[in-house]
């Protein structure tokens, strides 16, 4: 619905009915661009879904296999030390990597993994068994109090008498710091009053009054918000008055009015204003809609409002790859680059999935063969890692 003014025959139309139509014209193209993008990852997702994962699932699962015939062969080869070394470094990697990308195995899979992974590089038991939980939080605790501690004795050195007391280890760090820093605003702010005081020939630093500049620009702030606040909650009212189920003795007219009022109610909640003008419009008509007529102190105070719903639905449309539904897209697509390819991603699948079925193969074969293909794995490995 086109939400802008109309200038008539002979009227011009205002600078702030311009500019409403400005931000209207704005937001709806932000809206659109929206929907395209959202749409666009909407069908690279069921791309994703349909045509990419499965050959993701059928890779992962000739890989595992691979692995565990690679290991095998690790058991029962005769190998130099450095090539075992190096072989055994090379199945680590490719465990660390199914963990970390699982689709497509089962628990039994995983479990064997696991228990492959901690015979290659089973736990160090040096240094004894962890600490139970009563250990660590006595522990935790004792390190805390020496921070504090050491805290509170610098501060004394340097003639502050900083108080620390009530915080404690479980602390968000970022909080703990931040509560630190107001208590040693707040002693120093103390040290230096009382050295005043003590001094009479001292003076004291004094706040700076704000400019008529600095004034006038903060109560133009104020005004603007509360004016927001006022025209959006007035606004609601007026329609809610008329859109009110409870007040409808219709049965038929009833069950509308309580759709709109959700709506409504939708639109007020998230503060979107060309939702609530969209309604005025639709439910009261043009001629009822008043946006002509409005002043144009609200129609600036609807475009502070639409300038904003602009700038957030801007960001939304930025950040809508990072969105937990698109969460299975990440693995084909980058924030830079958002475009889905899928002529360019299956070869590669399928050359991958080929090459670990033909290794497979000669793993399985056994042979002169096999032995070939883990010493020049092993080697591999070994140059690129300098092992």
């Amino acid at each position: 619905m086109d939400l802008t003014i109309k200038s008539g025959d002979s009227q011009v139309l205002t600078p702030a009915q311009e500019e409403f139509n400005k931000r209207i014209k704005a937001l709806e193209k932000a809206r659109a661009s929206y929907d395209r993008k959202r749409a666009r990852l909407d069908k690279y997702l069921a791309v994703c879904r349909n045509e990419l994962m499965p050959w993701v699932e059928a890779r992962n699962r000739q890989e595992c296999e691979m692995i565990f015939l690679v290991a095998d062969a690790h058991r029962s080869m005769r190998l130099t030390a450095r090539r075992r070394t190096a072989l055994e470094g090379l199945l680590l990697c490719k465990i660390s990597d199914l963990r970390e990308d699982s689709v497509g195995l089962g628990e039994e899979e995983m479990a064997k993994l696991d228990a492959l992974c901690h015979e290659l590089d089973p736990p160090d038991e040096s240094d004894g068994p962890e600490p139970d939980d009563e250990e660590s939080e006595a522990r935790d605790r004792e390190e805390f109090e020496k921070l504090r501690a050491m805290l509170e004795d610098a501060a004394r050195h340097s003639g502050v008498d900083l108080d620390l007391s009530g915080l404690n280890p479980d602390m968000d760090p970022e909080e703990f710091e931040q509560i630190v820093m107001e208590r040693m605003q707040a002693a120093v702010r103390e040290a230096d009053s009382a050295a005043g005081n003590a001094q009479p020939g001292r003076k004291t630093r004094r706040k700076r009054k704000p400019s008529k500049a600095a004034l006038e620009r903060e109560r133009l702030k104020q005004e603007a918000e509360e004016a927001k606040k006022r025209d959006f909650k007035s606004l609601y009212k007026q329609l809610a008055k008329v859109l009110h189920p409870d007040l409808e003795a219709d049965a038929g007219l009833k069950a509308q009015k309580e759709a709109w009022m959700k709506r409504l109610t939708t639109a007020r909640n998230s503060g979107d204003l060309r939702e609530m003008l969209a309604i005025e419009v639709e439910w009261l008509g043009r001629e009822a809609g008043n946006l002509t007529q409005a002043a144009d102190d609200k129609l600036r105070v609807y475009s502070m409002v639409l300038k904003e719903q602009l700038a957030e639905l801007r960001q939304r449309t930025r950040m809508l790859p990072h969105e937990p539904e698109y969460m299975p897209l990440r693995r084909f697509i980058t924030p830079d680059d958002d475009r889905l390819n899928a002529n360019i991603i299956k070869p590669r699948l399928f050359a991958r999935i080929d090459a670990l079925k033909e290794m497979t193969d000669i793993l399985r074969a056994g042979g002169a063969e096999a032995r070939k293909l883990i010493h020049d794995s092993a080697d591999q490995h070994a140059r690129i890692f300098g092992v």
